[in-house]
């Protein structure tokens, strides 16, 4: 009997613990696969999955198409995450909104817009740095496959992070020395910040990533198996010669497959990118020494009020507030998709650290084991070393991590891991400790607590497909002037509440214009009209009107439209 209720225990503790670790487990690639390929087959009519690439280790870069005869060029939307590759949360959300808006598929508002929509999930653009998190070793990594010699010394990887404390973790190494730059926090002693003379503050710490100075250069772990970054690698604004960035722009085979696919699919009306950068909280302004330029880098007057309506619809329907500031990066593919290939681009985290209210001790110790501390994670901070890893915290580290630690504390999250001494080989004689925020730690939080995030992201691109761009031929007349002549006038309408295509679309050429096209029969001929007219965007709501003479009888077909908001086809009888 003892040993029975001993084994129904023990299997009692196992159970609660893999529902513990799958409420906090991101997928790795090849679970992120089953469930794509699961998809296709639950929902074979609506789903469909192709690899537009492959990554620089051979890990496919999967795009799940979601519609009615996705094979059929259909005004698109684009949902990417997973280029910044410590932003694991923005892979689970995009997998989820894929997998919601499927369930979904039945419900009239849903079924309706996939009968006229497709919407593209690419979830995981960066894979062989988000494999990292499932790795013996876990350390948060922005790099791709691709070797790399971050330090410029002709050699690659000689200097890679150790765990010191054997832990399974890269945290970050703080030492006792009169030559530090930083202190600890009077907000809470779990925060390190850079000392500020003008406050009268003394540095007491230096502090780097989790090693040792394997190289004998001074720097520590700066070369690892660092890679490139992708959402460094794009083409607008890309950082030449910065660490990650790589030897030039779209240089990785991951970066040329997304655009690559960008490309050449004409009708993706517009993009949303999950990663740590933010223009749906708070819209980009029209700024005309930007927008002006002979290369722009702000957005024009018109996509800048498109933007504003797009983030009313963002916080209305995700209910989101106080969102951190995230601004543009350069290289990302958020910026290159809107100022190179001429769409709609928009991006978020999907989720950030509540505010809350402090509990009475800050300081006392998360009752979540430690072991489940991976499910969390570290948004990239000033001083990182190489392509990955826990970094130095920034100066404005602050109140962030200080926003973290309060709702961890709340809700009973390890994402902290006390200081511990360790003997360090290069600092002999000095106190050397190893702790502080464990990677992942702050743009992930367990995958539980996506599924609401997920679900509100889902109504908002449920609205954002509602209001894309729709052709429609209104007050389409035939009038015999006799003689066989006839006049054919209609009036090409959009009838969506967003432009047919951004605006700046018009001046990179990458976005096909509004074509009007009046097709005629053999004996017909043009007596005045053109048989094909270009114009730009047409504006929600707004018209163009068009007249042509034609000399003959029989049918006529007349076609308007663009790809990214559809084409409509009419056929009538000159008598």
């Amino acid at each position: 009997m003892t040993k029975r209720l001993f084994l129904s225990g023990l299997l009692a503790l196992l159970c609660g613990f893999n529902v513990v670790w799958s409420q906090s487990a991101y997928n790795n690639h090849a679970q992120l696969s089953g469930r794509l390929k699961a998809l296709t087959t639950q929902y074979a009519s609506l789903a469909s999955v192709q690899s537009i690439g492959k990554s620089t280790q051979g890990r496919d870069l999967w795009v799940l198409a979601v519609g009615k005869n996705t094979n059929t060029k259909k005004p698109a939307v684009l949902i990417v995450g997973g280029l910044e590759g410590v932003h694991l949360a923005g892979s689970e959300m995009v997998l989820q909104m894929a997998e919601k808006m499927l369930a979904a598929a039945n419900t009239d508002s849903v079924a309706k817009l996939l009968e006229t929509k497709t919407f593209y999930f690419l979830p995981s653009g960066n894979p062989d740095a988000q494999e990292q998190f499932s790795a013996k070793l876990k350390y948060e990594r922005s790099g791709n496959g691709t070797e790399t010699d971050d330090d410029r010394d002709g050699r690659n990887g000689e200097d890679p992070f150790e765990d010191l404390n054997n832990d399974g973790i890269i945290s970050t190494i703080r030492v006792e020395d009169p030559t530090g730059t930083f202190v600890v926090s009077k907000e809470d002693p779990r925060i390190l910040l850079k000392a500020d003379p003008n406050k009268g503050e003394t540095g007491k710490y230096l502090v780097m990533t989790e090693g040792i100075d394997n190289d004998k250069d001074g720097a520590f772990n700066e070369d690892g198996p660092g890679g490139v970054h992708i959402d460094k690698n794009f083409t607008f604004e890309y950082p030449v010669f910065n660490v990650g960035a790589g030897d030039y722009a779209a240089s990785e085979s991951e970066t040329r497959a997304v655009l690559d696919f960008l490309y050449k699919m004409n009708h993706i009306f517009a993009v949303l990118t999950f990663g740590p950068n933010n223009n749906l909280s708070e819209a980009p302004k029209f700024d005309p020494t930007k927008a002006l330029k002979k290369i722009p880098n702000g957005p024009s007057a018109k996509d800048a009020a498109v933007g504003e309506q797009v983030s009313k619809i963002y916080n209305s329907r995700t209910g989101l507030k106080d969102a951190p500031a995230l601004p543009q990066s350069k290289g990302n593919f958020a910026q290159t998709a809107y100022y190179h290939a001429g769409r709609l681009s928009f991006t978020t985290p999907g989720w950030w650290v509540p505010k809350t209210e402090a509990p009475k001790d800050t300081t006392k110790k998360a009752a979540t084991p430690a072991a489940a501390a991976p499910a969390g994670g570290a948004m990239p901070r000033a001083g990182m070393m190489g392509a990955m890893g826990a970094a130095a915290p920034a100066n404005n580290a602050g109140e962030d991590d200080l926003r973290l630690l309060k709702w961890a504390d709340k809700e009973k999250l390890s994402v902290y891991s006390d200081w511990k001494t360790i003997q360090h080989p290069d600092f002999v004689g000095k106190k050397v400790e190893v702790g502080g925020f464990m990677p992942f730690a702050k743009l992930n939080p367990p995958v539980s607590y996506l599924n609401e995030a997920a679900t509100k992201h889902l109504k908002f691109i449920t609205e954002l497909g509602q209001q894309m761009p729709e052709i429609e031929l209104v007050n389409l007349k035939t009038e015999s002037l006799g003689n066989g002549l006839s006049r054919v006038s209609v009036q090409v309408l959009n009838k969506g509440l967003l432009p047919t295509y951004a605006e700046i679309g018009d001046r990179v050429r990458w976005v096909s214009r509004v074509k009007t096209e009046l097709k005629l029969s053999a004996g017909q001929s043009f007596v005045s009209g053109k048989r094909l007219y270009l114009r730009n965007a047409l504006g929600a709501g707004e018209q163009e009107e068009y007249t042509w003479l034609v000399m003959g009888a029989g049918k006529v077909i007349l076609e308007a439209g663009c790809p990214t908001a559809g084409i409509k086809t009419a056929e009538v009888v000159l008598k």
